[in-house]
């Protein structure tokens, strides 16, 4: 694994960093339903009143206040901001699968890489289909885009088909707000009339088959934007600061394909 980020006159890059990891198959067996995950327990200023949500398209997984004002010793604040976590570059997709696994257009393409496939938020309790996990079952069911009781998540209130907006429909991404192409209907936190507490969530990349001595490199990437406008202006100044470094990222972070990258 290695840790790099940039000193850029960009603050969208200059408040990025990044993670680039190298997993290697080093056994003798082939693991045909292979999930990548990242966990984050984000803890934005003051711990006790966050949301979590994602962007589909943008493969994006992130955290915001849930009031306007992030109160306390550690909090941010009026506006505070929103951190999100993007699979910048993810895993290798199986050839020939059918799925257009990165989302741009196009199926089966060479090369082409799996971003975030699921997205769960879960519940800080034990013992609870949508709490911790404990066994490798349980953190499978969550990679796979599942609660550990093995139900499918389901699109609107608790993902469990209870509260504001709830249905009996399975899906992959939790609170995607208007991103998700499978549905109609905004889902976020707030709609599902969840109180903002301390979340934690998780956001997956597969499946895919891993063959003995198969090598995957996977980039991830934390973003921070801060907007004067209040939580939704900080949620929107992120979402365009992700599209923007997922531009850099595919140009192998070279300034002069980007006009508004220069490095310092």
């Amino acid at each position: 694994a290695q840790a790099f980020a940039y000193s850029s006159s960009n603050a969208d890059l200059n408040n990025s960093t990044f993670y680039k990891y190298q997993i290697i198959n080093r056994s003798t067996d082939t693991f045909d339903s292979t999930y990548l995950g990242i966990w984050c327990d984000a803890d934005l200023g003051n711990a006790g009143d966050d949301y979590v949500g994602c962007d589909v398209g943008l493969g994006l997984g992130y955290v915001y206040n849930g009031d306007p004002n992030d109160e306390g010793g550690q909090g941010y604040g009026l506006n505070p901001p929103a951190v999100g976590i993007d699979f910048f570059q993810g895993p290798l997709a199986n050839p020939n699968d059918n799925i257009d696994n990165d989302r741009d257009g196009s199926i089966d393409e060479p090369g082409e890489t799996i971003i975030m496939s699921n997205f769960t938020y879960y519940a800080n309790l034990n013992m609870q289909p949508n709490g911790n996990p404990n066994t490798a079952d349980d953190y499978y069911e969550y990679l796979s885009g599942k609660w550990l009781n093995g139900d499918p998540f389901t699109y609107g209130g608790d993902g469990r088909g209870n509260g504001p907006g709830a249905t009996s429909i399975p899906c992959n991404f939790m609170f995607p707000g208007n991103t998700d192409p499978l549905f109609s209907t905004p889902w976020t936190m707030s709609s599902a009339g969840i109180i903002p507490d301390d979340m934690r969530w998780l956001q997956s990349a597969g499946a895919f088959t891993m063959f003995p001595g198969s090598v995957n490199y996977v980039t991830t990437g934390v973003i921070f934007a801060r907007d004067t406008t209040g939580i939704t202006g900080s949620l929107a100044l992120l979402q365009q600061a992700d599209a923007f470094i997922q531009t850099i990222f595919n140009s192998c972070f070279n300034a002069t394909s980007v006009p508004e990258f220069t490095e310092i």
